[in-house]
């Protein structure tokens, strides 16, 4: 008993350290991404809706009444609105960024909570539903906006995990941000991956 109790102190003792150790890391990165949000030109951050639940996750309302679709929790209302607080901490007001969202109403009202805006694009909703574009047509769809609106102000896609997936090769929760670097032709690079909400 007393060896498996050492080895579990033991063991207790490294990982404390390694999450001691790697936590001001982690903190510095994040620093470093919001440095490049409010300071570089041409800045794309891409981010899920927040917490929803409903039946149907594949299904979208055209008239905007979001009948039958999946709709943000409580926690993904609190969750959007903490997001806005954060971007708004750095100075990054709703006029200071530029938001695109799909129009579906778990990224419409994900984008209004956090931003108090959002232009809505129905390419740009789930294309793994099978009652929108494919992806060829969603991943086209993100590319113009980053094409038409990269510059000075960072943009802001709210959108879903299959299209961010496309488009980055990231998975990011429900809380966390992919920010990423744009170039003419609209093709990201990846710089980080960067938790929203505490």
């Amino acid at each position: 008993m007393r060896k498996w109790a050492w080895r579990a102190s033991l063991m207790g003792a490294v990982l404390g350290s390694y999450f001691v150790a790697t936590a001001p890391a982690a903190a510095r990165d994040a620093e470093a991404l919001w440095q490049a949000i409010t300071t570089r030109p041409n800045i794309v951050v891409l981010m899920r809706h927040t917490d929803a639940s409903g039946r149907q996750g594949s299904h979208y309302d055209e008239t905007g009444q979001c009948r039958g679709e999946n709709m943000l929790t409580g926690k993904g209302r609190r969750d959007a609105e903490a997001i806005g607080q954060a971007f708004a901490r750095r100075g990054l007001t709703p006029d200071k960024v530029q938001v695109v969202a799909s129009a579906m109403c778990r990224t419409r009202d994900t984008a209004m909570l956090a931003f108090g805006k959002a232009t809505l694009d129905p390419a740009l909703r789930e294309f793994l539903s099978g009652q929108g574009p494919g992806m060829n047509a969603a991943m086209d769809a993100a590319e113009n906006w980053v094409r038409r609106l990269r510059g000075p102000q960072p943009l802001i896609i709210v959108t879903h995990l299959p299209n961010i997936d496309a488009l980055t090769g990231e998975q990011p929760d429900t809380t966390t941000a992919v920010v990423t670097e744009s170039d003419a032709n609209g093709q990201l690079r990846v710089l980080g991956l960067l938790p929203l909400v505490r």
